[in-house]
């Protein structure tokens, strides 16, 4: 019983099906799957990229020339071997990309067009990293105040280190770093700059400045009597120090050592001399700002308010450090999510590099050429450490404004 019922079923079945084929018109298929009436697309030509060659990681807008692109530039995909680059402009002849963050001395460029059966042409390329860090450190050695020399030496001072704390000098390119000072009274030091003579001259956020006057030397006093708190200094083009703290005055202190004192009431965290103006930046009244005084090589003029962070990046954020390049363009580090903003001379902003930073930039030395060194706190992850607290080079693609402390 059970055999003929699974046979009838069989055959049932069969019969059905037998029954819908021959109810439907042979004419509702292709007898291909090939269409001949299919719209494709002439393959995208490269005849051209500007940067030619190397572009920075991220960063670079890359112009491409050549035929049969996309109008809609969503149709078109560029590749920087399997990563994508960001299409910004599209014509028919031209294509503007972002740089993927993707680094590599070998890349093939090959763009695809909607519709098109098969790539462009490969163009070679190489994409350069915008941001590295300069070292490896160990959850035990953390670096803080950082300075440079003429020579492009990194010169790191370590909050504590199983190597002993003190000052390293980091040689860019090198995989470790040197002993240049043992550590003194300090715990680390909040900020230190290279002076005349290659004196290095350190602040740990207290009443007074220190020198080093060589290798292997450990720190003396440089002045102490009659400042308050000093964060952060910078060199005038006389050689006269300025220091800034959480003070009620700025101060001058000459080579002599005596000192001048302008009121200004703030919370200061950096200071930086540029073209006829010393520039401030931290905290007054609650808001995190850059000030400016005009500067006649001596004494401070009236101040002006020169970048009111609090209100453009927002109130619950600060600024850590300021400095400058060659052609005005203000580099403010923050604990903002952007990490680093740029500031034109005309006022406007922008984050520096978007998505490759971290907070929080906590320090600022310009080195040789575009490198610009940035000491970024420990990021945590819970109580993990996500990204250790290290020293970060940057490409800027422009060149230091001068820093008298090495003229």
């Amino acid at each position: 019983m059970g055999k003929r019922f699974i046979i009838l079923q069989a055959i049932f079945l069969v019969a059905a099906l037998i029954f819908v084929l021959a109810g439907c018109d042979s004419n509702d298929y292709p007898s291909s799957l090939y269409d001949p009436n299919a719209k494709t697309s002439s393959p995208a030509v490269i005849s051209a990229v500007e940067p030619a060659s190397v572009a920075l990681s991220g960063v670079t807008l890359i112009t491409f020339t050549g035929s049969n692109f996309s109008t809609v530039k969503e149709d078109n995909i560029v590749y920087f071997n399997a990563e994508k680059g960001t299409v910004v402009e599209a014509s028919a002849t031209q294509l503007k990309v972002r740089a993927p963050i993707y680094v590599s001395d070998s890349i093939a460029i090959r763009i695809a067009v909607k519709n098109a059966e098969i790539f462009s042409n490969k163009w070679p390329y190489k994409l350069e990293a915008a941001q590295v860090n300069l070292l490896t450190f160990t959850p035990a050695e953390i670096p803080y105040g950082i300075a440079t020399d003429a020579t492009g030496n990194v010169y790191a001072s370590l909050v504590v280190s199983n190597a002993g704390a003190g000052v390293k000098i980091v040689t860019p390119g090198a995989e470790k770093y040197v002993d240049y000072a043992p550590k003194g009274g300090e715990t680390f030091w909040s900020a230190m700059k290279m002076g005349p003579g290659n004196v290095l001259y350190c602040a740990r956020n207290l009443k007074g400045i220190f020198s080093i006057a060589a290798a292997a030397t450990k720190p003396a006093t440089f002045v102490s009597s009659g400042l308050g708190t000093i964060y952060d200094l910078d060199f005038d083009v006389n050689h006269n120090l300025w220091g800034v703290g959480n003070n009620t005055d700025i101060y001058r202190i000459k080579p002599d050592k005596s000192i001048t004192k302008f009121p200004f009431t703030a919370n200061l965290k950096s200071v930086r001399v540029y073209n006829g103006y010393l520039y401030v930046a931290g905290k007054k009244d609650g808001a995190d700002k850059v000030w400016r005084f005009p500067f006649n090589g001596q004494d401070l003029g009236a101040v002006e308010e020169y970048f009111d962070f609090s209100a453009k990046v927002g109130g619950g954020y600060g600024v850590y450090c300021i400095t400058f390049s060659a052609d005005g363009y203000m580099y403010v580090g923050t604990d903002a999510p952007e990490a680093i903003f740029l500031v034109s001379p005309t006022g406007s902003y922008e984050p520096l590099y978007p998505g490759q930073f971290f907070p929080k930039t906590l320090l600022f030395a310009w080195g040789p050429g575009s490198n610009l060194y940035m000491t970024r706190e420990q990021v945590l992850e819970g109580e993990t450490i996500k990204y250790a607290q290290t020293i970060i080079r940057i490409n800027t693609q422009k060149e230091s404004a001068p820093y008298y402390g090495l003229q």
